[in-house]
């Protein structure tokens, strides 16, 4: 016998009687678990992206309609092209020794449109430029792999030409062609 036994406390919960309670309550268990579920989802949602996910990226006002027609007009949004930029970046090869890689990207700037907006991006264009391409140049093969190296690249690029900029008139950065050779 066991110590419990013997002075007469109570053993706990068998795991058959734990299967019975689950069994028994199974519809409180279904529930919970969607509850859990559903709570998970509504937190990534304001997590990564807020409201504006459930409204297919529109404003919404106070009697949750989207923006529409004059209001989307209002904030339409322009692109600064630029050319294809190639720089040579490092790479390895299968024996982990280093090699000469290319880059070759072609993007644009998305930006508020504006006359203003359009004299200040179109001035800053060299300089915007030159600073993608120092940056550009210190990558590394590995820096560009998979979705999660796609993301840094826009995130670094874009952190820059608002830098060059002085505000945060560029939005975002579009890249629609990227190649390492």
């Amino acid at each position: 016998m066991t110590d419990a036994a013997v002075e007469g406390e109570e053993v706990g919960e068998t795991p058959e009687t734990r299967w019975r309670f689950l069994r028994d309550h199974k519809r409180v268990v279904i529930a919970a678990g969607a509850l859990a579920f559903v709570a998970m989802l509504c937190g990534g949602l304001v997590a990564f992206g807020g409201v504006s996910a459930l409204t297919g990226g529109k404003a919404a006002d106070s009697a949750g309609h989207g923006a529409s027609g004059a209001e989307a007009s209002a904030g339409a949004d322009a692109l600064l092209d630029f050319d294809d930029i190639v720089v040579n970046i490092t790479g390895m090869t299968a024996t982990g020794a280093p090699a000469a890689r290319y880059l070759k990207i072609h993007l644009a700037l998305v930006y508020p449109e504006s006359q203003d907006a359009e004299a200040v991006m179109s001035a800053k264009k060299p300089f915007m430029r030159d600073t993608f391409t120092g940056f550009l140049r210190q990558m590394t093969e590995e820096d560009l792999r998979g979705s999660i190296g796609l993301v840094k690249l826009k995130s670094e690029l874009l952190k820059r030409a608002r830098a060059v900029v002085g505000n945060d008139t560029p939005k975002e950065v579009l890249i629609s062609d990227l190649v390492v050779q």
